[in-house]
Protein backbone atom coordinates (compact mmCIF):
# COMPACT_ATOMS: atom_id res chain seq x y z
CA UNK A 1 0.00 0.00 0.00
CA UNK A 2 0.63 3.46 0.05
CA UNK A 3 1.33 5.88 2.55
CA UNK A 4 -2.13 6.59 1.98
CA UNK A 5 -3.53 3.50 3.69
CA UNK A 6 -1.37 3.85 6.44
CA UNK A 7 -3.89 4.25 9.07
CA UNK A 8 -6.04 1.12 7.88
CA UNK A 9 -5.72 -1.18 10.32
CA UNK A 10 -6.27 -5.12 9.94
CA UNK A 11 -7.09 -7.90 12.57
CA UNK A 12 -10.78 -6.38 13.73
CA UNK A 13 -11.52 -2.48 12.77
CA UNK A 14 -14.60 -1.55 14.38
CA UNK A 15 -15.93 -5.06 14.45
CA UNK A 16 -19.32 -6.52 14.08
CA UNK A 17 -21.85 -9.40 14.20
CA UNK A 18 -20.90 -10.39 10.64
CA UNK A 19 -22.28 -13.82 10.98
CA UNK A 20 -25.77 -13.17 11.89
CA UNK A 21 -27.64 -10.81 12.35
CA UNK A 22 -25.80 -8.48 9.91
CA UNK A 23 -28.04 -5.76 9.39
CA UNK A 24 -27.44 -5.10 13.38
CA UNK A 25 -23.61 -4.60 12.64
CA UNK A 26 -21.80 -1.38 14.18
CA UNK A 27 -18.60 0.01 13.93
CA UNK A 28 -16.84 2.98 15.61
CA UNK A 29 -15.64 5.72 13.41
CA UNK A 30 -12.50 5.78 13.88
CA UNK A 31 -10.53 2.46 13.67
CA UNK A 32 -7.80 3.39 15.09
CA UNK A 33 -9.23 3.88 18.60
CA UNK A 34 -11.43 0.95 17.91
CA UNK A 35 -9.29 -1.92 17.00
CA UNK A 36 -9.12 -5.10 18.47
CA UNK A 37 -6.86 -7.58 16.59
CA UNK A 38 -7.10 -10.36 18.43
CA UNK A 39 -10.79 -10.38 18.88
CA UNK A 40 -13.76 -11.14 16.09
CA UNK A 41 -16.88 -10.50 15.37
CA UNK A 42 -19.13 -8.99 18.29
CA UNK A 43 -21.10 -11.18 20.16
CA UNK A 44 -24.85 -10.11 19.35
CA UNK A 45 -25.68 -7.31 17.35
CA UNK A 46 -24.83 -3.79 17.56
CA UNK A 47 -21.87 -4.43 19.65
CA UNK A 48 -19.11 -3.11 18.23
CA UNK A 49 -17.18 -1.44 20.33
CA UNK A 50 -19.13 -2.04 24.06
CA UNK A 51 -17.86 -5.87 24.88
CA UNK A 52 -19.91 -9.11 24.34
CA UNK A 53 -23.14 -9.59 24.41
CA UNK A 54 -24.63 -12.12 27.18
CA UNK A 55 -26.02 -14.20 24.49
CA UNK A 56 -23.01 -14.27 22.38
CA UNK A 57 -20.30 -15.09 25.03
CA UNK A 58 -20.14 -18.66 24.94
CA UNK A 59 -18.00 -18.05 21.39
CA UNK A 60 -18.74 -18.30 17.89
CA UNK A 61 -18.50 -22.17 17.33
CA UNK A 62 -21.51 -22.75 18.73
CA UNK A 63 -23.32 -19.75 16.86
CA UNK A 64 -22.55 -21.73 13.81
CA UNK A 65 -24.21 -24.56 14.83
CA UNK A 66 -20.53 -26.12 16.48
CA UNK A 67 -19.78 -28.17 19.36
CA UNK A 68 -20.85 -26.92 22.59
CA UNK A 69 -18.37 -28.03 25.45
CA UNK A 70 -18.42 -31.25 26.91
CA UNK A 71 -20.93 -31.49 30.13
CA UNK A 72 -22.44 -28.03 29.59
CA UNK A 73 -25.70 -27.96 27.86
CA UNK A 74 -25.99 -24.23 29.00
CA UNK A 75 -22.77 -23.21 26.80
CA UNK A 76 -24.93 -24.52 23.80
CA UNK A 77 -27.96 -22.88 24.71
CA UNK A 78 -25.76 -20.10 25.50
CA UNK A 79 -24.38 -20.18 21.44
CA UNK A 80 -27.73 -20.90 19.63
CA UNK A 81 -28.15 -18.23 17.40
CA UNK A 82 -25.13 -15.86 18.70
CA UNK A 83 -22.69 -14.03 16.45
CA UNK A 84 -19.98 -15.34 19.09
CA UNK A 85 -16.18 -14.32 19.25
CA UNK A 86 -14.84 -11.54 21.50
CA UNK A 87 -16.01 -8.53 21.04
CA UNK A 88 -14.04 -5.42 19.41
CA UNK A 89 -12.64 -2.30 21.49
CA UNK A 90 -13.28 -2.96 25.26
CA UNK A 91 -13.93 -6.63 24.66
CA UNK A 92 -12.77 -8.94 27.26
CA UNK A 93 -10.95 -10.76 24.55
CA UNK A 94 -10.49 -14.24 25.94
CA UNK A 95 -13.25 -14.97 29.03
CA UNK A 96 -15.98 -14.50 25.19
CA UNK A 97 -13.80 -15.78 22.70
CA UNK A 98 -15.08 -16.87 19.19
CA UNK A 99 -14.16 -20.54 19.71
CA UNK A 100 -16.03 -23.17 21.54
CA UNK A 101 -16.64 -26.86 22.00
CA UNK A 102 -12.53 -27.71 22.76
CA UNK A 103 -13.94 -31.47 24.35
CA UNK A 104 -15.38 -32.80 21.23
CA UNK A 105 -14.32 -36.63 20.81
CA UNK A 106 -11.01 -37.63 19.01
CA UNK A 107 -13.76 -39.48 16.73
CA UNK A 108 -14.62 -35.85 15.00
CA UNK A 109 -11.00 -34.74 14.30
CA UNK A 110 -10.14 -33.85 11.06
CA UNK A 111 -7.46 -35.83 9.16
CA UNK A 112 -7.96 -33.56 5.92
CA UNK A 113 -4.99 -30.85 6.09
CA UNK A 114 -7.04 -28.78 4.68
CA UNK A 115 -8.29 -26.73 7.84
CA UNK A 116 -11.66 -25.62 5.89
CA UNK A 117 -12.58 -28.86 5.60
CA UNK A 118 -13.11 -28.88 9.85
CA UNK A 119 -16.49 -29.50 11.11
CA UNK A 120 -18.68 -27.08 11.42
CA UNK A 121 -16.01 -24.58 11.29
CA UNK A 122 -13.96 -25.98 14.67
CA UNK A 123 -10.56 -27.16 14.18
CA UNK A 124 -8.91 -29.39 16.42
CA UNK A 125 -10.55 -31.24 19.01
CA UNK A 126 -7.73 -31.86 21.29
CA UNK A 127 -4.39 -31.02 20.34
CA UNK A 128 -2.95 -33.18 22.97
CA UNK A 129 -3.98 -36.29 20.77
CA UNK A 130 -1.36 -37.65 18.27
CA UNK A 131 -4.56 -38.21 15.97
CA UNK A 132 -5.86 -34.27 15.75
CA UNK A 133 -4.61 -33.67 12.26
CA UNK A 134 -3.74 -29.86 12.81
CA UNK A 135 -1.11 -29.75 14.42
CA UNK A 136 -1.35 -28.33 17.92
CA UNK A 137 -4.47 -26.00 16.19
CA UNK A 138 -7.26 -25.49 17.87
CA UNK A 139 -9.81 -22.39 17.55
CA UNK A 140 -13.18 -21.12 15.54
CA UNK A 141 -12.99 -19.60 11.67
CA UNK A 142 -15.10 -16.42 12.01
CA UNK A 143 -15.76 -13.48 9.60
CA UNK A 144 -15.99 -9.46 10.55
CA UNK A 145 -16.20 -6.48 8.95
CA UNK A 146 -17.29 -2.82 9.18
CA UNK A 147 -20.90 -3.44 8.92
CA UNK A 148 -20.79 -2.31 5.17
CA UNK A 149 -18.38 -3.53 2.59
CA UNK A 150 -19.26 -6.76 2.77
CA UNK A 151 -21.77 -9.62 3.40
CA UNK A 152 -20.48 -12.81 4.42
CA UNK A 153 -21.90 -16.56 4.68
CA UNK A 154 -24.24 -17.66 7.28
CA UNK A 155 -23.21 -20.06 8.50
CA UNK A 156 -19.24 -19.03 7.62
CA UNK A 157 -18.18 -22.13 6.86
CA UNK A 158 -19.61 -23.93 3.13
CA UNK A 159 -18.62 -26.68 0.49
CA UNK A 160 -16.78 -23.47 -1.21
CA UNK A 161 -15.14 -22.76 1.95
CA UNK A 162 -15.64 -19.32 3.70
CA UNK A 163 -17.08 -16.41 1.65
CA UNK A 164 -17.07 -12.54 1.59
CA UNK A 165 -18.67 -10.57 -1.31
CA UNK A 166 -20.23 -6.85 -1.38
CA UNK A 167 -18.70 -3.08 -2.53
CA UNK A 168 -16.20 -1.41 -0.85
CA UNK A 169 -16.24 2.28 -1.22
CA UNK A 170 -13.55 5.41 -1.21
CA UNK A 171 -13.32 6.36 2.78
CA UNK A 172 -10.71 8.78 3.95
CA UNK A 173 -11.92 8.30 7.40
CA UNK A 174 -11.51 4.50 7.07
CA UNK A 175 -14.86 3.80 8.61
CA UNK A 176 -15.51 1.57 5.43
CA UNK A 177 -12.35 -0.43 6.14
CA UNK A 178 -13.22 -3.98 4.63
CA UNK A 179 -13.94 -7.31 6.02
CA UNK A 180 -12.32 -10.18 6.32
CA UNK A 181 -12.26 -14.07 7.53
CA UNK A 182 -10.47 -15.23 10.71
CA UNK A 183 -9.09 -18.36 12.44
CA UNK A 184 -8.35 -18.98 16.32
CA UNK A 185 -5.08 -21.05 16.78
CA UNK A 186 -5.31 -21.87 19.94
CA UNK A 187 -8.52 -21.43 22.31
CA UNK A 188 -9.99 -23.22 24.77
CA UNK A 189 -13.27 -23.11 23.94
CA UNK A 190 -16.30 -23.86 25.97
CA UNK A 191 -18.43 -21.42 27.63
CA UNK A 192 -15.31 -18.69 28.90
CA UNK A 193 -13.39 -19.60 25.79
CA UNK A 194 -10.02 -18.06 26.41
CA UNK A 195 -7.49 -17.64 23.95
CA UNK A 196 -4.16 -18.66 24.33
CA UNK A 197 -0.83 -17.85 22.40
CA UNK A 198 -0.61 -20.74 19.64
CA UNK A 199 2.68 -22.95 20.01
CA UNK A 200 2.44 -25.69 17.69
CA UNK A 201 4.48 -26.84 15.00
CA UNK A 202 3.11 -25.04 12.50
CA UNK A 203 5.07 -22.07 11.12
CA UNK A 204 3.17 -21.26 7.85
CA UNK A 205 0.09 -22.02 6.36
CA UNK A 206 -0.57 -22.26 2.32
CA UNK A 207 -3.44 -20.79 1.47
CA UNK A 208 -6.16 -20.38 -1.41
CA UNK A 209 -8.21 -17.41 -2.30
CA UNK A 210 -10.57 -17.96 -5.18
CA UNK A 211 -12.54 -15.25 -7.07
CA UNK A 212 -12.27 -11.23 -7.14
CA UNK A 213 -10.77 -8.84 -5.10
CA UNK A 214 -12.40 -5.75 -6.96
CA UNK A 215 -9.23 -3.88 -7.17
CA UNK A 216 -8.90 -4.21 -3.51
CA UNK A 217 -5.45 -5.37 -1.74
CA UNK A 218 -5.77 -8.50 0.63
CA UNK A 219 -3.57 -8.30 3.74
CA UNK A 220 -3.00 -11.81 5.96
CA UNK A 221 -2.01 -10.50 9.29
CA UNK A 222 -1.28 -12.92 12.62
CA UNK A 223 -2.42 -11.42 15.51
CA UNK A 224 -0.27 -10.84 18.14
CA UNK A 225 -2.08 -10.97 21.66
CA UNK A 226 -5.17 -12.02 23.04
CA UNK A 227 -6.65 -8.69 23.62
CA UNK A 228 -5.33 -6.10 21.34
CA UNK A 229 -7.76 -3.30 21.96
CA UNK A 230 -6.28 0.19 19.64
CA UNK A 231 -3.42 -2.26 17.91
CA UNK A 232 -2.50 -3.20 14.34
CA UNK A 233 -1.71 -6.81 13.08
CA UNK A 234 1.43 -7.32 11.42
CA UNK A 235 0.48 -8.75 7.95
CA UNK A 236 1.62 -10.04 4.52
CA UNK A 237 0.37 -7.99 1.33
CA UNK A 238 -1.42 -9.43 -1.79
CA UNK A 239 -1.95 -7.09 -4.70
CA UNK A 240 -5.58 -7.44 -6.24
CA UNK A 241 -6.29 -10.24 -8.13
CA UNK A 242 -9.32 -11.08 -10.31
CA UNK A 243 -9.05 -14.98 -10.82
CA UNK A 244 -7.74 -15.82 -7.38
CA UNK A 245 -4.33 -16.12 -5.56
CA UNK A 246 -2.82 -19.16 -3.75
CA UNK A 247 0.48 -18.73 -1.79
CA UNK A 248 2.43 -19.53 1.93
CA UNK A 249 2.01 -17.40 4.43
CA UNK A 250 4.35 -17.48 7.85
CA UNK A 251 4.76 -15.96 11.14
CA UNK A 252 8.38 -14.59 10.32
CA UNK A 253 7.58 -12.91 7.39
CA UNK A 254 4.72 -10.71 8.72
CA UNK A 255 5.40 -7.02 9.37
CA UNK A 256 3.67 -3.26 10.65
CA UNK A 257 5.03 -1.84 7.30
CA UNK A 258 4.47 2.04 8.96
CA UNK A 259 1.46 1.31 10.33
CA UNK A 260 1.00 3.01 14.26
CA UNK A 261 0.28 1.10 17.12
CA UNK A 262 1.65 -2.10 15.17
CA UNK A 263 4.03 -4.39 16.88
CA UNK A 264 5.61 -7.79 16.08
CA UNK A 265 6.03 -10.09 18.37
CA UNK A 266 6.94 -13.37 19.28
CA UNK A 267 3.79 -15.08 19.68
CA UNK A 268 0.27 -15.86 17.22
CA UNK A 269 -3.17 -15.95 18.67
CA UNK A 270 -5.24 -15.54 14.55
CA UNK A 271 -5.07 -15.89 11.37
CA UNK A 272 -6.60 -13.02 9.30
CA UNK A 273 -7.35 -12.64 5.51
CA UNK A 274 -8.60 -8.89 4.78
CA UNK A 275 -10.08 -7.09 1.96
CA UNK A 276 -9.31 -3.95 2.63
CA UNK A 277 -11.65 -0.93 1.97
CA UNK A 278 -11.08 2.64 2.35
CA UNK A 279 -8.94 3.34 -0.86
CA UNK A 280 -10.91 1.99 -3.79
CA UNK A 281 -14.26 1.48 -5.10
CA UNK A 282 -15.20 -2.46 -6.22
CA UNK A 283 -17.14 -5.10 -6.04
CA UNK A 284 -15.53 -8.27 -4.14
CA UNK A 285 -16.28 -11.84 -3.93
CA UNK A 286 -13.72 -13.81 -1.98
CA UNK A 287 -13.54 -17.05 -0.53
CA UNK A 288 -10.50 -19.07 1.69
CA UNK A 289 -11.06 -22.67 0.11
CA UNK A 290 -7.91 -23.68 1.50
CA UNK A 291 -5.86 -22.82 4.74
CA UNK A 292 -2.86 -25.71 5.52
CA UNK A 293 -0.51 -25.50 7.84
CA UNK A 294 3.05 -26.45 7.49
CA UNK A 295 5.96 -26.68 9.10
CA UNK A 296 8.16 -24.18 7.74
CA UNK A 297 8.82 -21.85 4.07
CA UNK A 298 9.02 -18.66 3.16
CA UNK A 299 6.15 -16.05 2.03
CA UNK A 300 5.47 -16.43 -1.59
CA UNK A 301 3.53 -13.37 -3.56
CA UNK A 302 1.94 -13.00 -6.84
CA UNK A 303 3.26 -13.04 -10.06
CA UNK A 304 4.12 -9.63 -11.58
CA UNK A 305 3.93 -9.76 -15.52
CA UNK A 306 2.98 -5.93 -16.00
CA UNK A 307 4.98 -3.24 -18.20
CA UNK A 308 6.26 -0.14 -16.70
CA UNK A 309 3.62 2.04 -15.14
CA UNK A 310 0.47 -0.12 -15.28
CA UNK A 311 -1.46 -1.16 -12.53
CA UNK A 312 -0.34 -4.77 -12.05
CA UNK A 313 3.42 -3.43 -12.76
CA UNK A 314 4.39 -3.33 -9.24
CA UNK A 315 3.63 -5.24 -5.66
CA UNK A 316 4.32 -4.70 -1.95
CA UNK A 317 6.71 -6.89 -0.02
CA UNK A 318 7.30 -6.06 3.26
CA UNK A 319 8.14 -2.48 3.31
CA UNK A 320 9.33 -2.78 -0.14
CA UNK A 321 7.60 -3.30 -3.39
CA UNK A 322 8.94 -5.29 -6.09
CA UNK A 323 8.43 -3.54 -9.58
CA UNK A 324 9.00 -5.74 -13.39
CA UNK A 325 9.50 -2.52 -14.34
CA UNK A 326 10.02 -3.46 -18.34
CA UNK A 327 10.17 -0.85 -20.28
CA UNK A 328 7.84 -0.35 -23.18
CA UNK A 329 9.73 -0.89 -26.45
CA UNK A 330 8.25 -3.06 -29.02
CA UNK A 331 6.70 -6.08 -27.66
CA UNK A 332 8.27 -6.21 -24.73
CA UNK A 333 7.18 -8.94 -21.97
CA UNK A 334 8.36 -10.08 -18.63
CA UNK A 335 7.35 -11.72 -15.13
CA UNK A 336 9.09 -11.66 -11.67
CA UNK A 337 8.10 -13.43 -8.38
CA UNK A 338 8.01 -11.77 -5.94
CA UNK A 339 8.79 -13.41 -1.85
CA UNK A 340 9.26 -12.62 1.80
CA UNK A 341 11.41 -14.03 4.31
CA UNK A 342 11.67 -11.69 7.88
CA UNK A 343 12.82 -8.64 6.85
CA UNK A 344 14.16 -9.58 3.56
CA UNK A 345 12.62 -9.08 0.06
CA UNK A 346 13.31 -11.29 -2.61
CA UNK A 347 12.47 -11.85 -6.31
CA UNK A 348 13.22 -13.66 -9.48
CA UNK A 349 13.10 -13.43 -13.28
CA UNK A 350 10.77 -15.92 -14.60
CA UNK A 351 10.81 -14.85 -17.84
CA UNK A 352 11.80 -11.91 -20.48
CA UNK A 353 11.37 -11.66 -24.34
CA UNK A 354 13.02 -8.29 -25.28
CA UNK A 355 13.35 -5.77 -28.23
CA UNK A 356 15.97 -7.10 -30.14
CA UNK A 357 18.80 -4.41 -30.46
CA UNK A 358 17.24 -2.06 -27.89
CA UNK A 359 19.32 -0.19 -25.55
CA UNK A 360 17.83 -0.75 -22.13
CA UNK A 361 14.77 -2.85 -21.72
CA UNK A 362 13.86 -3.18 -18.50
CA UNK A 363 14.93 -2.39 -14.40
CA UNK A 364 13.10 -5.36 -12.48
CA UNK A 365 13.88 -4.34 -8.83
CA UNK A 366 13.17 -4.19 -4.94
CA UNK A 367 12.49 -0.58 -4.27
CA UNK A 368 12.73 0.89 -0.61
CA UNK A 369 10.71 4.20 -0.77
CA UNK A 370 10.42 6.43 -3.91
CA UNK A 371 10.51 5.36 -7.65
CA UNK A 372 8.60 7.73 -10.03
CA UNK A 373 5.48 8.28 -7.74
CA UNK A 374 4.75 4.87 -6.39
CA UNK A 375 6.10 5.23 -2.78
CA UNK A 376 6.64 2.21 -0.44
CA UNK A 377 5.41 1.28 3.44
CA UNK A 378 8.81 2.55 4.98
CA UNK A 379 8.44 5.14 7.57
CA UNK A 380 12.34 6.07 7.54
CA UNK A 381 11.88 7.18 3.96
CA UNK A 382 12.03 10.10 2.55
CA UNK A 383 15.04 11.34 4.59
CA UNK A 384 16.61 15.14 4.34
CA UNK A 385 20.38 14.30 3.40
CA UNK A 386 21.04 16.26 5.78
CA UNK A 387 19.46 14.63 8.72
CA UNK A 388 20.62 10.82 7.43
CA UNK A 389 22.67 9.35 9.65
CA UNK A 390 22.78 5.75 8.08
CA UNK A 391 21.49 3.45 5.07
CA UNK A 392 22.62 0.13 5.82
CA UNK A 393 21.72 -2.31 3.28
CA UNK A 394 22.66 -6.00 2.31
CA UNK A 395 21.90 -7.92 -1.14
CA UNK A 396 22.80 -10.91 -2.25
CA UNK A 397 21.99 -11.96 -6.12
CA UNK A 398 22.47 -14.61 -9.06
CA UNK A 399 22.57 -14.52 -12.98
CA UNK A 400 24.38 -12.95 -16.15
CA UNK A 401 24.12 -12.75 -19.37
CA UNK A 402 25.97 -10.67 -22.05
CA UNK A 403 24.34 -7.43 -21.49
CA UNK A 404 23.28 -6.28 -18.45
CA UNK A 405 24.41 -4.95 -14.76
CA UNK A 406 23.56 -5.68 -11.38
CA UNK A 407 23.15 -2.45 -9.18
CA UNK A 408 21.86 -0.21 -6.69
CA UNK A 409 19.43 2.90 -7.93
CA UNK A 410 19.17 5.83 -5.79
CA UNK A 411 17.10 8.90 -6.03
CA UNK A 412 17.96 12.30 -4.20
CA UNK A 413 15.01 14.67 -4.68
CA UNK A 414 15.23 18.51 -4.54
CA UNK A 415 12.25 18.68 -2.52
CA UNK A 416 10.13 16.49 -0.10
CA UNK A 417 8.76 13.70 -2.50
CA UNK A 418 5.51 11.75 -2.33
CA UNK A 419 3.13 9.51 -4.06
CA UNK A 420 2.37 12.78 -6.57
CA UNK A 421 6.06 13.40 -7.56
CA UNK A 422 6.23 11.39 -11.16
CA UNK A 423 9.98 12.33 -11.97
CA UNK A 424 13.45 13.14 -10.25
CA UNK A 425 13.74 16.21 -12.36
CA UNK A 426 16.39 18.91 -10.55
CA UNK A 427 17.41 15.89 -8.32
CA UNK A 428 20.03 12.73 -8.79
CA UNK A 429 20.50 9.15 -9.87
CA UNK A 430 23.23 7.50 -7.71
CA UNK A 431 24.23 3.85 -8.78
CA UNK A 432 26.23 1.48 -7.31
CA UNK A 433 27.04 -1.36 -10.36
CA UNK A 434 28.38 -4.57 -8.12
CA UNK A 435 28.84 -6.63 -11.49
CA UNK A 436 28.57 -5.72 -15.55
CA UNK A 437 28.75 -7.15 -19.18
CA UNK A 438 28.92 -5.23 -22.01
CA UNK A 439 27.47 -2.15 -20.92
CA UNK A 440 28.77 0.95 -19.09
CA UNK A 441 27.34 3.96 -16.82
CA UNK A 442 26.26 6.94 -18.18
CA UNK A 443 27.97 9.70 -18.35
CA UNK A 444 32.10 9.63 -18.29
CA UNK A 445 34.42 7.81 -15.87
CA UNK A 446 36.53 10.76 -13.55
CA UNK A 447 40.22 10.04 -12.68
CA UNK A 448 39.20 9.85 -9.35
CA UNK A 449 38.18 6.66 -7.49
CA UNK A 450 35.84 6.54 -4.24
CA UNK A 451 36.56 3.97 -1.57
CA UNK A 452 38.07 1.58 -3.69
CA UNK A 453 35.05 2.12 -6.69
CA UNK A 454 35.38 4.02 -9.88
CA UNK A 455 33.33 6.53 -9.99
CA UNK A 456 31.37 7.97 -12.95
CA UNK A 457 29.17 11.55 -13.88
CA UNK A 458 26.78 12.95 -16.03
CA UNK A 459 23.29 13.78 -16.70
CA UNK A 460 20.49 11.61 -17.61
CA UNK A 461 17.43 13.64 -18.94
CA UNK A 462 16.61 16.01 -16.24
CA UNK A 463 18.77 14.96 -13.48
CA UNK A 464 22.17 14.42 -12.19
CA UNK A 465 23.83 11.05 -12.60
CA UNK A 466 26.95 9.79 -10.63
CA UNK A 467 27.80 6.00 -10.25
CA UNK A 468 30.22 3.83 -8.19
CA UNK A 469 31.44 0.73 -10.04
CA UNK A 470 33.15 -2.44 -9.41
CA UNK A 471 33.06 -6.01 -10.85
CA UNK A 472 33.14 -9.04 -10.00
CA UNK A 473 30.41 -8.40 -6.93
CA UNK A 474 27.73 -10.98 -6.36
CA UNK A 475 26.80 -9.13 -3.16
CA UNK A 476 26.84 -5.71 -0.43
CA UNK A 477 26.44 -5.41 3.07
CA UNK A 478 27.08 -1.76 4.00
CA UNK A 479 26.40 2.06 5.08
CA UNK A 480 25.11 3.37 1.49
CA UNK A 481 24.76 6.54 3.16
CA UNK A 482 28.78 8.10 2.73
CA UNK A 483 27.98 7.21 -0.88
CA UNK A 484 24.80 8.91 -1.16
CA UNK A 485 26.58 12.14 0.19
CA UNK A 486 29.33 11.71 -2.00
CA UNK A 487 27.63 12.24 -4.91
CA UNK A 488 25.33 15.05 -3.64
CA UNK A 489 28.54 16.85 -2.90
CA UNK A 490 29.72 16.09 -6.49
CA UNK A 491 26.70 17.11 -7.48
CA UNK A 492 26.76 20.50 -5.82
CA UNK A 493 23.16 19.45 -4.55
CA UNK A 494 22.08 21.22 -1.27
CA UNK A 495 21.68 18.90 2.03
CA UNK A 496 18.30 20.03 2.18
CA UNK A 497 17.52 17.55 -0.76
CA UNK A 498 15.83 14.08 0.20
CA UNK A 499 16.93 10.99 0.30
CA UNK A 500 13.86 9.34 -1.47
CA UNK A 501 14.26 6.18 -2.57
CA UNK A 502 16.77 2.82 -2.15
CA UNK A 503 16.41 0.52 -5.12
CA UNK A 504 18.20 -2.58 -6.46
CA UNK A 505 17.80 -4.77 -9.61
CA UNK A 506 18.72 -5.76 -12.92
CA UNK A 507 19.29 -3.73 -15.62
CA UNK A 508 18.58 -5.94 -18.73
CA UNK A 509 19.53 -5.45 -22.84
CA UNK A 510 19.07 -8.71 -23.72
CA UNK A 511 17.40 -12.02 -22.43
CA UNK A 512 17.52 -14.69 -22.12
CA UNK A 513 19.76 -14.93 -19.28
CA UNK A 514 20.85 -16.94 -16.73
CA UNK A 515 19.68 -17.11 -13.27
CA UNK A 516 18.72 -13.86 -12.32
CA UNK A 517 17.60 -13.32 -8.74
CA UNK A 518 17.96 -11.33 -5.81
CA UNK A 519 18.03 -13.36 -3.34
CA UNK A 520 17.92 -11.04 -0.43
CA UNK A 521 17.16 -7.82 -0.31
CA UNK A 522 17.01 -5.17 3.22
CA UNK A 523 17.81 -1.23 3.62
CA UNK A 524 17.57 0.48 6.91
CA UNK A 525 17.89 4.10 6.82
CA UNK A 526 18.15 6.24 9.70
Amino acid sequence: MHRVAQRLLLGGLGLSACWFGVAGCSSSSDPSASNAAGAHSSAGAGNASGGPSVAGAAGAAGAAGGKASAGSSAGGTANAGAAGASGAAGASAGSAGAANAGAAGAAECSTDPNLLKASECWVGCDPTLSTDNPQGLQGAFYTFGDGSSCAPMNPPCGATGICLSGMTAVDATYAKWGCGIGLELNATGGTASIKQAYTGSAKCFDYALTGSSGGNEVRIAFTQSADTTGKVSPYVSIPAFSNGKSGTVCFKDVSCQGQKNCAVGAAQYDIQVNVVGGNHAGACSVCLSSLVPVTGGTSTLPQICGAQGSANATADVGKYFAQNNVFPIGNNSACISPALSGSAASFKVDSAAFQTGATLNAYQSLVDGWHFGRVSNDPALPKQISALTSANSSVTYTGSDAKYDAAYDIWVLPTLPSAATKTPSGGLEVMMWLNAAGVTPAGSKTNTSYMGWEVWTGTVESWKYVAYVKTGQSSFSGDLAPFIKNAVTISNLPTSSYLAGIEFGFELYDYPGTGFAVTSFTSDVK
